[in-house]
């Protein structure tokens, strides 16, 4: 079954995604709109923090930007992804400790960034 992930998504509708198709960010509230214009019109937005539902993601064919989140202390729902196409953000994560949870990640495409989280 093939779902798709929106600018309108909320988390209880990544449960049963596996592969992402295009860009996935968690983080910032989509209706910034200086946010909004400073990255490309693809929008593949969650909600705040990155969450349990997200458990049976694989892969991600664009980017994934976790970013200013507030709550997110580890990236356990992130356990089972392996490939990232593009780039890969973790920044500006107030809460954040620890990337573990990313030890199955084979695979960046594109560049990593990682930094500012506490």
């Amino acid at each position: 079954v093939k779902k798709i992930v929106t600018s309108d998504t909320k988390a209880e509708d990544l449960v049963g995604v596996t592969w992402v198709v295009g860009d996935l960010r968690f983080g910032r509230d989509i209706s910034d709109s200086s946010f909004q214009s400073s990255w490309d019109d693809d929008w593949h937005f969650v909600d705040e923090d990155v969450p349990v539902q997200a458990s049976g993601i694989r892969c991600v064919e664009g980017d994934l930007s976790i970013s200013n989140t507030k709550s997110t202390a580890d990236l356990s729902p992130l356990a089972n992804l392996a490939v990232i196409e593009g780039d890969l953000d973790i920044s500006f994560n107030d809460q954040l400790t620890t990337l573990t949870a990313l030890d199955n990640i084979k695979t960046v495409g594109g560049g990593l960034g990682i930094g500012n989280n506490d």
